[in-house]
């Protein structure tokens, strides 16, 4: 009898436990997942705006009127499988490549000038444990400058 007792006892304390550690290891597992999440998006946000600035550079689309949209393109194969609403791409340029001074907004600019392209996305928990712990919305951004390439000859300053 007493091998009985002292084995409900055993089972008991076993039970307790597992009550006890099983919520702290769901909620460690879930902020593995949660936090990889947001890793994978702001990775794919700074690899975005590389992409973006290394298509801006080269001045791919200036002959033919579209390089905004090229440049917009490189950026987006990064983001396609990403969740969430679209990200928002901002191209901006200064005419020297110390990027000082007020930028041009929506210009790629021209050769030998500075070009930085801003990648802005939104990520949100996917588990309501994490969101009430975190911002719903949490805007990641990433920018990447580079100084053009010159296709054509560079104009020199004042």
């Amino acid at each position: 009898m007493i091998r009985t007792h002292a084995s409900h006892r055993s089972r008991g304390a076993a039970a307790l436990e597992a009550a006890l550690v099983l919520p702290v290891l769901l909620l460690l597992v879930v902020g593995i997942m949660e936090t990889a999440s947001l890793l994978r998006v702001w990775l794919a946000v700074q690899k975005a705006a590389q992409a973006g600035a290394r298509a801006a550079a080269t001045g791919q689309g200036e002959d033919t009127g579209d390089r905004i949209p090229r440049i917009e393109a490189a950026a987006e194969h990064f983001l396609a499988d990403l969740p969430g609403d679209a990200a928002q791409i901002d191209v901006r340029s200064w005419p020297n490549t110390t990027a000082s001074g007020t930028a041009l907004e929506g210009d790629a600019g021209e050769p030998c000038q500075m070009v930085e392209v801003e990648v802005t996305k939104t990520w949100s928990p996917a588990t309501p444990l994490v969101a009430a712990l975190v911002p719903a919305d949490l805007p990641l951004s990433g920018a990447d400058r580079k100084v053009n390439e010159p296709w054509k000859p560079c104009e020199s300053g004042p």
